[in-house]
This record gives structure tokens, C-alpha cells and sequence, in this order.
């Protein structure tokens, strides 16, 4: 009877330390199935807005909770035979996810607080939709092995894809989707394959027990999706949506980013290495140099998650996680301070400038830890390179009032409430850099970080000097006028010519002649067959 009762305690332990690491997604997701319903039976209900608040503000309340039990673990049970499911979903909450989970929520939260300056009534489904895509987020950043996170990776991507058709009207711009949603999938595709390594290896792919030859497929899966390796614009077309755009992208980043943190040191000790950190380093040059001569943030906004998540990758090549992890939580929470910036208040511009603190990798900044592996070697000058161009873009976005809408004639509680959605990402970078994990609160590699600052401030002094650096608006307003995208244009007009030529020959063997032709093949084959025999 007694061990009964440890069974049945131990099961209710386990039971409630599973809903307090589901507590935060569930959460979200029920707001947003109230909001729907509400919509649905009662289309002026008032205080919609104030529902989807109010889940947010709870969501992150959670995830702070977390604090309190960490490390929190769970698994379902077995989905079925052992052959044919060799894990069951599982989630995790430690340093590194909390982190993770920590940003997304605050994100949700501000873009919601942010969406004040919007038409009201008209934006209830998306409002519904930017806390699904959070909650989905905070799935990504607590899956425990591959199969949770694949089911997370292909929601986002599926969400994604519907979006992208439904803001394009053209057959060109169709194809630009499906190939953006086929490079994820093949991301996805090499997570997969990481597990199968896993298994043949005699071990499941568990974040927490990985076989040391799954780790640098890890590490390209991430890269693909996010456009780090190969270099390429993992996205089709550029979402204008501040709020609900925002949030698919930083979201469907940062799920991807989760996984660099789970890479084992051990997996980095090959040749491929070397050569992965050299592709990174190029994209990492190449992001942030289209970023800083973007007009304005987003239209640069691929550039600065090809860019980050470049800085991010290298980390995690190093075998810095909590590298890789300060420079995902930066990519989500100054570029969404940046990117929900779209009214023009002095004040809040300026405050802005705690972004460009947290990219800076200075002493109890957010990404103090970044440089500290001391694995970099030579190629370490072309990431802070990098990184001083992506600063450089940042803080000419941030003080740049241009392009950005006023709040006159909007009510007087806006106001309040729109800077409040820019304050708390900013408050964030502030709380996790002083207070939030071990990855924090760190003094970091003096010397590059004061070379990317001083590099930073040359930067911003030469941008409106020199032409180089400060191009014309209109040649840059689509991504797809970079030397890259005509290349990736070219091997697509190959495809199509391949396809025609397919064509042409199915078309031929169908016809009328199609007989004629079969027959004339069918000689010749039996022609060369002959040939060979004495």
C-alpha cells in the first residue's frame, strides 16, 4: 500500500512539473481558441485585445516561474510499437531553453502591446494568430529530442507557407514560396537524418545524449533553414506586416536557433568543422553588409536574421552554447524592438539604443559570452567585422524617425501602451543580461568586443560619407537584386529548361508518332544488342 502510494506521488510530481513547462504554450493557445470563439458568437465584444494581453502577461509570468524548479523534464508515452516510434514527444526546461522561452513570450507580449497602433476590429485573427505562433515557439524551445521538434518545425513551416501564398498574386512569386518552403523542409530533412545516425549508432536522438556523429548535421540543418549554409534568402518574399510578420519570422528563427544549443562538444572534432565555420563566416560578412545599406529595417530584415543567426551558428561550431544562445536571444529581442518600431517618439528611438549594448559583446551585456571559446582562430576578424556592421545597421534603423507614423489622432491610452510593447523587449535584454542564466553576466573577450565598438563607431561615422556605404534607395528595395539571388535565378531557369525539354520528349513519344518513334528505338536497341554477341 505504501509503495502504492510513492507510485501514485511520484506520478502527480511528474504530472505537475509537466504542466508547469506546458503551462506557458498552453496558455497562449487557449487565449488565442478564446479569441476566435469570441470573434465568432460575438463580434463586438470590446475587449478582445485585452484577452490576448492579458494570456501574454500570464505566459511570461510562467516561464519566470520557472526559475523556482529548473530543471524540469517530461515524456508522453509511447506512441505505438517500439519499432516504429523510438521516442515519444518530450519537452525540457533548463538554463538554455528558460532563455529561450523567456524572449519568445516577452516577443508575443510586445507585439500585442505594439498592435494598439492598428486598426482594432480588423486585427482579432491575427492577434489570435501571433499567440499560436508563440506558443508554437515555446514548444521548439523546449523540445527534449528530434520528434518534437520536427512536429513543431513543420506547423510554423506550414503557417508560413499559407501565409506567403496568400500575399502573392503571381506565378513567379508562387515558385519563390515553394522553393523558400522546400530549403526549411530539407533542414528538417537533415534533422531526420541526424536521428537516423542516432539510431544505426545504436542510440536515439536525444538533446540530451547525442551520438557525437549527429552533431554537425544539427548544426547544417539550422543553417539551412535560416540561409546560413549554403548562403542563400530563406524567405520568398518580404511579409510588410510589422506585427503579425514580425512574429512568424523572429518565431520560425529562434525555433530553429534552439537547436545550436543542443550540439556536443565532441561532434566538432572533424575536418567538415573548419570548412562549415568558413561558409558561416561569409554569410555572417554577407548579411551584415546587406543590412547596414538596407533603406530601411524591413526590407533588411532577412538580412539581419542571415546575419545573426551567422554569429549564432559560429558559436555554436566553436562549441559555445551559451554563445550561440546570447546571439539568438539578441536576434529575437533587439530585432523585434527594432522591427515593431513604427511610431516616431524621440524618446523611444533613443532608448533603442540598449539594442546596440546588447549586440556589442561587452562586459554583462546579453552577448558578453559570445567570443569566449577561443576556437575562432583566424577567421575571428571576419566576425566582428560582422558583428560591427550589423551594429552599424542597428543603430542607424533605431535613430532614423523617417518612414515611421505618427500617434496623433490615436487614443490617449496608446500613448502609453505602444512605447510599454518596445520597453518590456528592451527591459529583457536588460534583466538577462545582469540577472537571467549562466551565459550572462560575464566580462567576455575585451579585445574583440572593444574592436567591434570602435569598428561600429567608424562605420557610422563613414555610412554618410561615403556612397559605398549609403547606396541609392531604389536599387536595394527588393533582396532579389543581389548577385546571389540571380545566381539562384539561374540554376532555377535551368530547371525550367530541363522541364521543357522533358516536355518536348513526352510530348513526341505520345503523339501520333509516338509509335513510329517506339519502334525506331526498339531497332535500334536490338541493333546494339546483336552487335554484341559473335
Amino acid at each position: 500500500s505504501y509503495l502504492g502510494k510513492v507510485g501514485w506521488g511520484s506520478k502527480l510530481i511528474q504530472l505537475c512539473r509537466f504542466m508547469l513547462i506546458i503551462l506557458p504554450s498552453l496558455i497562449l493557445f487557449l487565449a488565442a481558441l478564446a479569441i476566435l470563439i469570441i470573434r465568432i458568437v460575438r463580434p463586438a465584444f470590446r475587449f478582445g485585445w485585452l484577452t490576448a494581453v492579458g494570456g501574454s502577461i500570464l505566459a511570461v509570468l510562467a516561464v519566470i516561474f520557472w526559475q523556482t524548479q529548473m530543471p524540469l523534464s517530461f515524456s508522453l508515452p509511447p506512441w505505438g510499437p517500439a519499432g516504429l516510434f523510438q521516442e515519444a514527444p518530450a519537452v525540457r526546461g533548463d538554463s538554455l531553453s528558460w532563455l529561450y522561452a523567456l524572449s519568445l513570450t516577452v516577443l508575443t507580449l510586445a507585439v500585442l502591446l505594439t498592435a494598439v497602433t492598428g486598426p482594432i476590429q480588423s486585427s482579432r485573427f491575427g492577434w489570435a494568430g501571433i499567440m499560436a505562433l508563440g506558443g508554437l515557439g515555446l514548444l521548439a524551445a523546449t523540445a527534449d529530442n528530434a520528434l518534437t521538434l520536427l512536429l513543431v518545425w513543420a506547423a510554423l513551416d506550414l503557417t508560413e507557407l499559407v501565409s506567403q501564398l496568400q500575399s502573392v498574386n503571381h506565378p513567379t512569386a508562387s515558385e519563390r514560396v515553394v522553393i523558400s518552403f522546400s530549403t526549411r523542409v530539407l533542414g528538417s530533412g537533415l534533422l531526420l537524418w541526424a536521428n537516423i545516425v542516432s539510431v544505426a549508432a545504436g542510440s536515439t536522438l536525444n538533446f540530451q545524449s547525442l551520438t557525437q556523429d549527429a552533431g554537425l548535421y544539427l548544426a547544417a540543418a539550422v543553417g539551412l533553414r535560416l540561409g546560413v549554409l549554403p548562403l542563400h534568402l530563406p524567405y520568398a518574399s518580404q511579409l510588410s506586416r510589422r506585427g503579425f510578420g514580425t512574429a512568424l519570422r523572429l518565431v520560425s528563427a529562434a525555433s530553429s536557433l534552439v537547436l545550436l544549443s543542443h550540439i556536443p562538444v565532441e561532434s566538432l572534432n572533424s575536418p567538415f568543422t573548419l570548412f562549415l565555420l568558413i561558409l558561416t563566416a561569409i554569410a555572417a560578412l554577407y548579411g551584415g553588409w546587406m543590412w547596414m545599406r538596407a533603406p530601411e529595417e524591413l526590407t533588411g530584415r532577412p538580412f539581419w536574421i542571415i546575419g545573426m543567426a551567422a554569429l549564432a551558428v559560429s558559436a555554436a561550431l566553436t562549441g559555445n552554447p551559451d554563445g550561440a544562445a546570447g546571439w539568438s536571444c539578441a536576434l529575437v529581442l533587439t530585432g523585434g524592438a527594432l522591427f515593431l518600431s513604427s511610431a516616431n517618439q524621440v524618446w523611444v528611438n533613443r532608448a533603442l539604443l540598449i539594442g546596440a549594448w546588447s549586440l556589442s559583446t561587452l562586459p554583462f551585456s546579453l552577448t558578453a559570452d559570445a567570443w569566449n571559446s577561443g576556437n575562432y582562430g583566424v577567421l575571428l576578424p571576419f566576425f566582428v567585422i560582422a558583428q560591427a556592421m550589423l551594429m552599424a545597421g542597428y543603430v542607424r534603423h533605431a535613430i532614423r524617425p523617417s518612414g515611421r507614423d505618427l500617434l496623433e489622432g490615436q487614443p490617449d491610452w496608446t500613448h502609453n501602451v505602444y512605447p510599454a510593447g518596445i520597453g518590456v523587449l528592451l527591459l529583457a535584454q536588460l534583466v538577462i543580461g545582469f540577472l537571467g542564466w549562466k551565459g550572462t553576466f560575464q566580462i567576455g573577450f575585451l579585445p574583440a568586443a572593444i574592436g567591434a565598438v570602435l569598428l561600429t563607431l567608424g562605420l557610422l561615422w563613414a555610412i554618410p560619407r561615403l556612397r559605398l556605404l549609403n547606396p541609392v534607395r531604389a536599387h536595394w528595395v527588393r533582396p532579389a537584386s543581389s548577385w546571389l539571388e540571380g545566381l539562384y535565378r539561374n540554376i532555377w531557369g535551368l530547371y525550367h529548361a530541363l522541364g521543357r525539354l522533358s516536355t518536348i520528349i513526352t510530348d513526341t513519344l505520345e503523339g501520333a508518332s509516338g509509335v513510329m518513334w517506339t519502334l525506331l528505338f526498339l531497332v535500334l536497341f536490338i541493333s546494339l544488342i546483336t552487335q554484341g554477341k559473335p
